[in-house]
């Protein structure tokens, strides 16, 4: 089954917008320009590398780092969905390639050379999403995953309206330093269903000892 992304097109300097580079060249990218090649390295590999010089993360900045990193490098795959925000604007794109690195963009000035290939599809006004999905925007990391909203977003990336008719809310919980945990659940939930989602949550595998 495919996928659906955040990618924001601030690589590397957050006040400069790549938007319009990304729709010329086909493609999108993330920052971090003094990492070399990340193509093969594990989340626990980039966990490593990111850790160490130059940009020494630590805590939940090098939580957010790896995270980001990994679902760029590794997660993301041929066929799935992007969403790039930019403002008001949101644009659609479908993955073509694997991850790759451009050392051409690995400085200062670009810096983005961690690279995948895209094809550019649709666009909308971010006021045309549904408000599940514009609250998931919210999320302030450079990628993340937004595959809960996968028919909406596959839905507007081929040029079709999305049926939001039922009313949802998402909710966000962090498991972990670097794992949150997202799901939607309806505005009307009553107390017999809260009780069932929590039995639910208690039959899920777990290690012992942790």
């Amino acid at each position: 089954m495919s996928n659906a992304w955040l990618v924001r097109p601030y690589p590397h300097n957050t006040n400069i917008k790549r938007i319009n580079e990304f729709k010329s060249n086909n493609m999108v990218a993330i920052g971090w320009p003094q990492l070399n090649d990340l193509t093969q390295k594990s989340r626990e590999e980039i966990k490593t590398i990111l850790s160490g010089s130059p940009y020494n993360y630590s805590g939940l900045e090098l939580g957010n780092a790896y995270a980001t990193v990994d679902i760029f490098v590794n997660r993301m795959q041929i066929g799935d969905y992007l969403l790039v925000p930019d403002g008001t604007d949101i644009y659609f794109a479908k993955i073509t390639s694997d991850y790759y690195f451009d050392s051409y963009y690995a400085n200062d000035t670009t810096g983005y050379p961690h690279q995948r290939h895209v094809e550019w599809l649709a666009s909308c006004a971010r006021q045309d999403l549904s408000k599940a999905l514009r609250s998931s925007l919210k999320v302030h990391r450079t990628t993340a995953d937004l595959t809960k909203h996968y028919m909406e977003i596959a839905s507007l990336a081929t040029g079709n309206t999305y049926d939001d008719s039922v009313n949802i809310n998402a909710v966000n919980y962090p498991l972990r330093e670097d794992f949150n945990i997202s799901f939607d659940i309806p505005s009307d939930m009553t107390e017999v269903e809260a009780k069932r989602l929590s039995l639910f949550f208690e039959t899920l595998y777990f290690r012992s000892g942790e």
